[in-house]
């Protein structure tokens, strides 16, 4: 079963494997700047950021996963405010996909971030779910 989505998609690298986020969710990609330590945080909490006057917690999401470190050369996505005050760091941004190259496909197991898996012909990329990672940043701030 396929579904169709019209926003194009942002492509990045985490570790060895490529995902996507619908470009809608992404308000700009940035070098990784000066990070202010969080007190008390989960390990994957890896600081705050300011962008553009505003506090951005950062999460690296190769520690969430717990695929291990994360690059020090990565970009940062820092997310639309109106989904969260929020900057994912990630290994490397590849490219913007459009959709109509793209077929969408719900995924076959229980993947703790995405719900789609997405495919151009060559490679099967994961679509990032928002709001399973914002209900599991959630569920590990609260305890």
């Amino acid at each position: 079963m396929s579904e169709s989505n019209t926003s194009p998609y942002l492509l990045f690298t985490l570790m060895d494997s490529t995902y996507a986020i619908d470009l809608q969710q992404v308000a700009e990609v940035v070098e990784p700047p000066p990070l202010s330590p969080i007190p008390r945080a989960p390990a994957h909490l890896i600081g705050a950021m300011n962008s553009h006057g505003n506090i951005k917690a950062v999460v690296d999401l190769s520690l969430m996963l717990n695929q291990g470190h994360r690059k020090f050369d990565g970009k940062i996505l820092v997310l639309e405010d109106r989904f969260a005050s929020l900057a994912i760091w990630v290994d490397g941004v590849l490219a913007i996909a459009a959709t109509e190259t793209m077929e969408r496909k719900p995924t076959e197991e229980d993947d703790e971030l995405s719900d789609w898996i997405i495919s151009d012909g060559t490679q099967v990329i994961r679509l990032l779910a928002l709001d399973k990672l914002l209900q599991r940043l959630e569920a590990t701030i609260n305890g």
